[in-house]
């Protein structure tokens, strides 16, 4: 990482930016800007791209318009000093070839927690999507010792500027119309994730 900072200049008092991020030259790490700190996530684990990837495909397959496309560890940019990369976002099919794009018009951003990223993805990112006006953030939580796996739907209070839980937390089968009417069979996916886990899911 070290090595990857060095050509960087010092940061503005606001912290570094979008464009000290693009001139990263380390394309094998997972980097992210967070009120202009540059993070860095360890590799993910097939764990948890494997939940990510089930989340977005239950997404396209009841996308019902071609107006919105879902994209996976996307960086979205939210201002000069914010670049996050959510593991699921429901963004405008204008973006669909563009990297990074704006976080303006994405519908709902999913983080799946990861052990590294607790405090990140439940504090953090949930005051930073509200901010950037995202409708709907969603977290999940894969329990690392058990198939378990928790989905919490949270909706952008306009006013308030902030998120409200719409679902706290649950292991049940999920339903929602935000952005669209989704269903999320969460005992399936638990069972399937036993399966992966060799674990007896009883």
């Amino acid at each position: 990482m070290t090595a990857a900072l060095s050509g960087l200049g010092r940061p503005d008092i606001y912290g570094y930016t979008t464009a000290d991020l693009h001139a990263l030259h380390d394309n094998r790490r997972r980097w992210e800007l967070i009120d202009g700190s540059l993070i860095v996530s360890p590799a993910t684990t097939i764990d948890h791209n494997t939940v990510a990837r089930w989340i977005a495909n239950i997404l396209w397959d009841s996308n019902p318009s071609n107006e919105f496309v879902i994209g996976t560890d996307q960086s979205a940019t939210i201002d000069d000093h914010n670049e996050p990369r959510p593991d699921v976002i429901v963004a405008p099919a204008d973006y669909l070839q563009q990297s990074p794009f704006p976080i303006e018009g994405a519908q709902l951003v999913v983080e799946v927690v990861s052990p590294t990223s607790v405090l990140r993805d439940t504090e953090t990112k949930r005051a930073l999507y509200a901010r950037a006006g995202v409708p709907a953030y969603g977290i999940i939580v894969p329990d690392a010792d058990k198939p378990t796996i928790s989905l919490a739907e949270l909706v952008l209070d306009e006013q308030a500027g902030q998120y409200a839980f719409a679902t706290h937390y649950t292991t049940e089968v999920f339903e929602t119309r935000t952005p669209w009417p989704i269903r999320v069979d969460l005992p399936q996916l638990i069972a399937r994730r036993a399966r992966m886990m060799r674990i007896d899911p009883q």
